[in-house]
């Protein structure tokens, strides 16, 4: 229990330096801006490649990915469908980057790699592989889309301009077309990416304390209860289908069970900020969904007996 406890303090730790440091003067209520361009342009895409480099391709649980593929879209069109009552263009965007994605690179994979041993990592690793196209980009254009944020009808040109925009999506698309194709990722680059990647939990983890913001004014709690609850009521009807319904070994379920209760991506702030939304909101309701994931991950690691 301590270790765990240990480790979970050492994730949340970099958001309440960010915080603090943004408190005492030492860095600008801007200065998160620097750090999104390195996260979305350099860190995030290394670790992509890394990720993929240390990935050991095992056919038989090829449909974690297609689920985690699938499940994205689900929740994509649920964030849409419930957030019809948000009149506000940029306030709904905000509030639908928040109830998409699953956190696997900044928590989940971090979690499996101390708690659930080789299979649990190979099980997140390849459910990622489904779920960061989407996260690192593919939500982005869908949510930017169907809001029409920008005012004006969406063509295939701005699609393209969107998808070019996020080097991570690109990234992750090179890589799932080379791990079909059965192509290695050459030794020397993976540890390059490596080294770089390696920084990525970090320097996300610290632009969101930057971000962070405590008001507690009644509009600020209710948009954070509104996305919470809908996040965490779709996690637990993906977790009852995982475990109940797919047709995979207990461990891959229980596995699956935990990535259903995943924090919120730290790409939600980055996105927000991108259409000009209240970034301190989503910052916020990022942070308190990281405390959330960690009680209820922490508490089913015990009652499944995963770790």
């Amino acid at each position: 229990m301590q270790t765990i406890l240990i480790k979970l303090i050492s994730m949340l730790f970099p958001v309440a330096l960010g915080y603090f440091l943004k408190r005492v003067g030492f860095f600008g209520p801007t200065d998160y801006k620097i750090l999104a361009k390195i996260a979305i342009n350099i860190t995030l895409p290394c670790t992509v490649v890394a990720s993929f480099a240390a990935l050991e391709l095992d056919t038989s649980l090829l449909g974690v990915t297609v689920f985690a593929f699938i499940l994205n879209w689900i929740v994509a069109f649920y964030a849409w469908i419930t957030s019809h009552g948000i009149k506000d263009k940029k306030l709904r965007c905000m509030d639908m980057f928040s109830v998409v994605g699953f956190n696997m690179g900044n928590f989940l994979i971090p979690f499996a790699q101390q708690f659930m041993g080789s299979a649990g990592v190979a099980v997140t690793a390849l459910f990622d592989a489904g779920n960061s196209p989407m996260c690192t980009g593919g939500h982005y254009i869908f949510t930017t889309t169907v809001v029409n944020v920008e005012g004006k009808k969406t063509t295939i040109k701005d699609v393209l301009r969107k998808l070019a925009s996020s080097p991570a999506l690109l990234v992750y698309i090179l890589m799932i077309v080379l791990m079909v194709l059965g192509i290695k990722i050459p030794n020397s680059i993976a540890s390059i990416c490596q080294l770089t990647g390696n920084a990525n939990a970090f320097v996300s983890m610290f632009m969101m304390g930057l971000m962070f913001e405590i008001r507690f004014d009644s509009r600020y709690m209710k948009s954070a209860a509104f996305v919470l609850i809908r996040k965490y009521a779709f996690g637990a009807v993906t977790a009852l289908v995982a475990y109940y319904l797919l047709p995979f070994d207990l461990l891959v379920r229980q596995v699956l069970v935990l990535i259903a209760f995943a924090p919120i991506p730290s790409l939600a702030a980055i996105f927000t900020e991108n259409v000009k939304g209240d970034v301190g909101l989503c910052s916020f309701i990022t942070s308190c969904s990281f405390i959330i994931s960690s009680v209820l991950i922490t508490l089913f690691v015990f009652l499944m007996h995963v770790a």
